[in-house]
């Protein structure tokens, strides 16, 4: 890699047709575009590594995906996309993975998406029958049915009060913060299944005289040997000195120059580098871009209404687990007194190099915010495996992983506005690529939108990039 350095106190030069802001799998992807028509790239990366939200990390020797992303591949057309890509970078194995998640409460595992069947066989049959009796006496006050506003009133119209309180709705608060009331009803209608309202109430039936097993498989997904961050680092590899990497920095400034380029000053640890190029990519954080451009209070106006929250990744070892969590990628964890939000089921990756047993608690925080990790750790599986062996064996974080970008829609209209007015040729994706709850499938394409859009275009892009949560076959 060409990586770009100066001695501190001096700013050095460096000319280039397109500046990147941002090494994730969407900043990637544009360069590699770029380059391949023949363009010269440099990439501003604030962190010492590529990947952005979505690499991969390793904590006492165990491989760890943070937040768990996994590749699409319910179409046609993404099946073929994954495996090509893996062939270009020196055919990274891939393993081909039945999806399962599920909720952990008092004991129990309730498979999400929703799963009649195992819900039956799981759940105890006091918790079904007032679940079922709770959708019944909803429905019944409103005959005629209710509207949709929010993510509570759409998982209540479905479920009823308390399977929403009970499963659903501590979810909401606990990775974002907020009352479920004050997310977009279309944020649910995305990611949780929409049952009929007979095989709800047909839930508290007593259950047939077996012992529940992991639910049926929703869909599969395909992850390289290795973990995500795999796919990250070798295309950083293959893309090698044809980019110019400026690692650990940020960009400070941007001006119009009198010939009509832009000049960026990139601070780093070296010192500052200035940036000549005709071309910005910017796919970091909208309010970093907005600063940069001497639009402050725009900026603080951004990062306010985006609510930005860290994730931080507890990793345990578990010594003994239960028979239940096999088969489940991910539990979530809705018990009273358990701070994490979900865990990652490492060893059901299969292409991770982790034992069974080693998974990773979910917590997030307001961005900067510290606390004890292994002390919060371990409390939470004491409440989640009363008596059971656990060892903490470290943490990794995510800065700025999850982000209400609804809430700041308004904003980034103006950051549009501001752009365009600044001059031909610089773009922001409106978000930080790939994201934890995006899919990286689109996020890569959204890298080839930006780097093949006309050089005069400017403004902020690819808040329509991500309309469903995942695509399906058909």
């Amino acid at each position: 890699m060409s990586v770009v350095s100066s001695k501190p106190g001096d700013v050095s030069p460096l000319s280039v047709d397109v500046l990147i802001i941002g090494a994730g799998p969407t900043g990637l992807t544009a360069a590699d575009s770029l380059v391949a028509s023949g363009e010269s790239v440099a990439i501003v990366e604030r962190t010492a590594r590529v990947g952005g939200l979505a690499r991969s990390a390793s904590v006492a020797g165990n491989d760890i995906d943070l937040g768990g992303h996994r590749l699409l591949s319910a179409t046609p057309n993404q099946r073929r996309a994954w495996l090509d890509f893996a062939r270009r970078l020196g055919s990274i194995p891939m393993s081909d993975i039945a999806r399962r998640s599920g909720i952990l409460r008092d004991g129990y595992v309730v498979a999400y998406p929703f799963d009649t069947r195992q819900f039956r066989e799981a759940v105890p049959w006091p918790v079904r029958a007032r679940g079922a009796a709770s959708l019944a006496a909803w429905k019944l006050r409103a005959p005629t049915g209710r509207e949709d506003h929010n993510l509570d009133e759409w998982v209540k119209n479905r479920y009823g009060p308390f399977l929403a309180e009970t499963f659903m709705a501590p979810h909401a608060r606990k990775v974002f913060g907020v009352d479920p009331r004050d997310i977009p009803a279309g944020w649910a209608a995305q990611r949780i299944l929409s049952p009929r309202l007979g095989s709800v109430l047909a839930t508290a039936i007593p259950k047939p005289g077996r012992t529940a097993g992991p639910a049926d498989v929703v869909d599969r997904f395909f992850y390289p040997q290795g973990g995500v961050g795999v796919l990250w680092s070798g295309l950083a590899e293959l893309l090698g000195d044809q980019v110019n990497w400026l690692f650990d920095s940020r960009v400070s400034s941007i001006t119009r120059t009198a010939d009509d380029r832009f000049s960026a000053t990139v601070s780093g640890p070296g010192g500052d580098v200035a940036v000549s190029c005709n071309r910005i990519i910017s796919t970091g954080r909208p309010e970093d871009l907005a600063a940069s451009l001497g639009l402050d209070e725009l900026g603080v106006a951004i990062a306010q209404k985006s609510r930005r929250r860290d994730l931080v990744v507890g990793v345990v070892h578990v010594r003994d687990c239960p028979a239940s969590w096999h088969g489940y990628q991910w539990l979530y964890t809705h018990d009273t007194g358990v701070r994490a939000h979900r865990f990652n089921n490492y060893g059901e990756w299969q292409s991770l190099h982790c034992p069974f047993g080693v998974i990773g608690l979910e917590y997030t925080v307001p961005t900067g915010e510290m606390f004890d990790v292994a002390v919060t750790a371990l409390k939470d599986m004491s409440i989640l495996l009363p008596g059971g062996a656990v060892d903490f064996l470290g943490s990794e974080v995510a800065t700025d992983a999850y982000a209400n970008f609804d809430a700041s829609a308004d904003e980034l209209d103006l950051l549009d506005a501001a752009l365009r007015g600044f001059g031909d040729g610089i773009v922001s994706t409106g978000r930080q690529g790939a994201g934890i709850y995006i899919n990286l499938d689109q996020a890569m394409r959204l890298g080839v939108r930006v780097a093949t859009m006309p050089v005069q275009d400017s403004g902020v892009v690819g808040r329509d990039e991500y309309p469903p949560y995942q695509e399906k076959v058909g």
